[in-house]
């Protein structure tokens, strides 16, 4: 086959733009400092780091999901630990109501300090979470969780307090299948084996009537109250370790991956920018020599 000087312009024109495409491919890997750029560069490692980034995100997301639920569980666990505090005051209350013969003036201060605890523990149970929501209520985050009916009246009887929120436990997803309560049913935390709120109750009750047997009597309870705090905290402290344990192995996951995608779809760039200029002096000299093809005339051959 006769080669004409046609041919061998087009060949010329294509080694030019083959030449100048993988220039720009290379100029491209140093500005993105990435060797996968689209999914031509390499289908099969392509398609691994998209996995791997898949995995990545998700593990992104359980540990936004473990610091969130962090706070949560931290709120509730200090509302039960300010709670538990307010029932050793009434403890020590109960055991001064009981240990005299005639509570007399005395009384009445006693008297005043369970009204002020009773509000107290009602504010605690009433605890708001860092975004607004009362931790104790269950999924109706928006209804407070317990409501008081009446107030305390010298002769009369103590206000009561129900529960008004959802019982119901809000569970989340702190890896893949794994999932940890990050709230407490506020009923079995105030109102559970023993009601606390009727408890302080009826030690004002035993109080503000001077009977010191029915004062010495709340102590059985006021113990199971302080029992039952110190569980619904150990629930608290359960579901804690259990999400700072998962946080350390998905800590060291999320690096994994991280590692796993640089190894594949980062360049070298010590390899890239000696290509670089490797390719653009070939650029150079394919320029020169295409532009000798396409310069010959009739003149050139007399």
């Amino acid at each position: 086959m006769r080669i004409t000087q046609s041919m061998l312009a087009r060949t010329g024109i294509d080694q030019l733009f083959a030449q100048r495409n993988r220039l720009a491919r290379t100029q491209e890997q140093a500005a993105t400092g990435l060797r996968i750029n689209r999914p031509s560069d390499d289908p099969v490692d392509y398609r691994t780091t998209q996995f791997l980034k898949g995995s990545l995100s998700q593990t992104g997301r359980f540990l936004r999901t473990i610091d969130l639920s962090r706070t949560r569980l931290r709120t509730t666990e200090l509302a039960i630990s300010d709670s538990s505090e307010v029932v050793t005051q009434a403890r020590v209350a109960a055991l001064a109501a009981a240990n005299v013969t005639n509570l007399g003036d005395g009384g009445v201060a006693l008297r005043i300090q369970v009204e002020g605890l009773f509000e107290e523990l009602l504010s605690h149970s009433n605890t708001r979470s860092a975004g607004g929501g009362y931790v104790f209520s269950g999924r109706a985050s928006d209804t407070p969780s317990f409501v008081q009916a009446g107030a305390f009246v010298s002769g009369g009887p103590p206000p009561t307090v129900t529960f008004a929120g959802d019982a119901s436990l809000i569970d989340v997803e702190i890896d893949e299948g794994v999932y940890i309560d990050v709230t407490r049913d506020g009923t079995q935390v105030f109102q559970g084996s023993v009601d606390i709120f009727t408890v302080l109750g009826d030690l004002w009750t035993a109080i503000d009537q001077g009977d010191t047997a029915a004062a010495a009597a709340t102590l059985t309870d006021i113990d199971l109250a302080l029992s039952q705090l110190s569980q619904e905290r150990s629930e608290i402290g359960g579901a804690e370790n259990k999400a700072n344990s998962f946080e350390s192995r998905l800590r060291l996951q999320e690096q994994d991956l991280a590692g796993r995608i640089s190894f594949l779809e980062d360049a070298d760039a010590f390899e890239v920018f000696s290509d670089l200029v490797a390719q653009e002096a070939a650029l150079q000299a394919s320029l020169e020599v295409t532009s000798r093809l396409l310069s010959p005339t009739l003149l050139d051959f007399i």
